[in-house]
């Protein structure tokens, strides 16, 4: 539905107050903020017009007006322009371009955007398909005690502690390391899980008596595949609930037990990631009956591999978007250069 530029003005101004202080907007603010170009007389007769169009709407007859669904999505876009984005930039400037870990890249990025605009974030990582294997062995702890070591491509060493065969020699595992190295080095992991479990790639008399090891190590690698499936980080709730009016705190316990049910979430959040760049749910909006009460703003992203996840805010209906995007979208970009670095 086309606006005229001063009804645009007059939308914004009831917008903004609205998002500041959660009261309706009566007449008399917008003269104030626009009286000297409009009079009192036209800017009731434009809101009148508004609210018929269904941008505004009046909670009862002697209120004033609050922003529709729709009031506000032609807020967002009309007026999410460039240099207000300059003007708003609030970036993360100060995380690092290296990182431990993706998961640890992707909780530190959830703390960052709900520290920044208070809201329950949450980042749903990109499943992690392909991870090669660099380096696999086995080191002597102590007497019953075998290290395994491998590292992938992404930089992850892991170790971890196995029963060693009874009269464990040196030779033993050098003999099956040099095979590790011809046999596992540069496969994926799941190659590598195929065939530890039907390569037969140790001698028959190694294989006897370090079948035992074969099958942890393989089961070990299964468990570092799993941890290539998507996860979702959700930060912020404790802090949103202590921002809420009492009228909300049940519908936000509903939507807390929602989040944490991640065979719920993750496959909606994935939904989420085909819809473009920016989705926006305004309150009923919502698919989900626990985010009804409140809009969802997420981005997607895209790591080195092109591999992509999102990244979101669950907040009040009544809350500043423009911020919210903006941020969003700092941070997205942040998890675009980053990946390619670390």
């Amino acid at each position: 539905m086309f606006l005229t530029e001063r009804q645009k003005r007059i939308l914004l101004a009831i917008v903004r107050k609205y998002m500041d202080d959660g009261e309706p907007v009566s007449s008399g603010f917008v003269t104030s903020q626009l009286g000297n170009d409009l009079s009192s007389a036209t800017i009731r007769n434009e809101m009148a017009e508004l609210s018929s169009m269904g941008y505004l709407q009046q909670p009862h007859v002697s209120a004033g007006r609050v922003p529709t669904v729709l009031g506000y999505h032609m807020y967002i876009s009309a007026f999410l322009v460039e240099a207000t984005r300059q003007r708003m930039f609030t970036g993360p400037m100060d995380l690092p371009l290296q990182y431990e870990s993706l998961p640890r890249l992707f909780d530190g990025v959830a703390t960052a955007v709900s520290d920044r605009t208070k809201k329950v974030s949450f980042v749903l990582s990109p499943p992690i398909n392909s991870v090669t294997l660099r380096h696999v062995s086995l080191v002597p702890f102590s007497e019953t005690v075998l290290m395994l070591v491998f590292i992938t491509d992404r930089e992850n060493v892991e170790g971890y502690k196995l029963l060693a065969p009874a009269d464990t020699t040196e030779q033993e595992l050098a003999d099956i390391n040099a095979i590790f190295a011809r046999e596992l080095r540069g496969k994926s992991l799941d190659e590598g899980i195929h065939t530890l479990r039907f390569g037969n790639m140790l001698p028959q008399d190694l294989a006897l008596r370090y079948e035992g090891v074969l099958d942890a190590v393989a089961q070990l690698m299964e468990g570092e595949l799993r941890k290539g499936e998507s996860q979702i980080f959700v930060r912020g709730i404790e802090q949103m609930l202590s921002e809420l009016p009492d009228d909300q705190v049940g519908a936000f316990s509903t939507l807390s037990t929602f989040l944490s049910r991640e065979e719920v979430v993750k496959p909606y959040l994935n939904s989420l990631s085909d819809r473009g760049e920016i989705s926006l749910f305004i309150g009923e909006e919502n698919q989900r009956e626990e985010l009804r009460s409140f809009s969802l703003v997420s981005v997607s992203y895209s790591l080195d591999s092109n591999q992509r996840g999102v990244l979101g805010l669950v907040g009040p209906i009544r809350m500043n978007y423009i911020r919210a995007i903006t941020v969003l979208e700092s941070f997205a970009g942040y998890l675009g250069r980053v990946s390619g670095s670390g």
